[in-house]
């Protein structure tokens, strides 16, 4: 059960990265002068699949937050978390992100 949750987990990441991504590149579209948006897309693109290495520690700092998709405490979180790489913070690693994300987490509903 473990393992399938953290792997949920990972999927849940890799795919909101993904769907930022893509929506990144069409605002991209809109505003060609600005380049933040491809290299957001770029990063979140890295981080989608650098998401299938969550490690052990990082999953346990992601744990008590994880609801699973359903949970919409974790859906916005996670969409907020992606929507600022590249604007608010520069997370260039998974690492980095996943403390992003337990930070808005936190953030969005107080122990």
């Amino acid at each position: 059960m473990i393992l399938n949750d953290k792997q949920d987990c990972i999927d849940s990441i890799a795919k909101a990265l993904e769907r930022t991504s893509a929506w990144r590149k069409a605002i991209a579209v809109n505003f060609p002068d600005d380049t933040r948006n491809i290299r957001a897309a770029e990063t979140l693109d890295k981080l989608a699949i650098e998401a299938n290495d969550l490690s052990d520690d990082q999953w346990a700092a992601l744990n008590p937050h994880f609801g699973g998709w359903a949970s919409e405490k974790w859906r916005s979180g996670l969409s907020q978390a992606a929507r600022l790489v590249g604007f608010r913070h520069r997370a260039k690693d998974l690492s980095i992100f996943t403390k992003v994300l337990v930070e808005q987490l936190s953030q969005s509903n107080p122990a």
